[in-house]
């Protein structure tokens, strides 16, 4: 794989925001696998996932607005391809889901929109990224 900076614009940046922090709303369910139910692999894989997210924040930034035009991703290629294949499926996830809902539709429609650049942002990066 070329050793390349991988750069996205402001655009992908909201996505992928959108989607980092849709995940981390679920922070609470590490400590549960980890205290609760002693669901260690559980813990472990959370673990590793909001790793990820909070690495990728550090790259494009914890707020949710940020002036930059772009921002560099410094993971590593292996661990930035799983961390987008996780929430690309997360995003397919919710807007399947929330595509069979009519009336929460209307509503959601600004959120689906977010998700849906997510969802893109991290298959043009996974393109990106597939070696040659």
């Amino acid at each position: 794989m070329p050793d390349t900076k991988i750069t996205i614009n402001r655009s992908q940046r909201a996505g992928l925001y959108e989607l980092i922090h849709n995940h981390l709303y679920g922070v609470e369910d590490f400590w549960i696998a980890f205290s609760r139910s002693r669901d260690y692999a559980t813990a472990e894989r959370l673990g590793i996932e909001f790793g990820e997210d909070f690495r990728l924040l550090a790259d494009i930034g914890w707020a949710a607005d940020d002036d930059r035009e772009s921002f560099e991703l410094t993971m590593p290629p292996h661990d930035l391809m799983e961390a987008l294949r996780r929430l690309s499926g997360e995003a397919e996830h919710v807007l399947t889901e929330s595509g069979t809902e009519r009336e929460a539709a209307r509503e959601d429609e600004r959120t689906n929109e977010r998700f849906r650049a997510g969802r893109d942002a991290c298959e043009a990066l996974l393109a990106s990224l597939k070696p040659r």
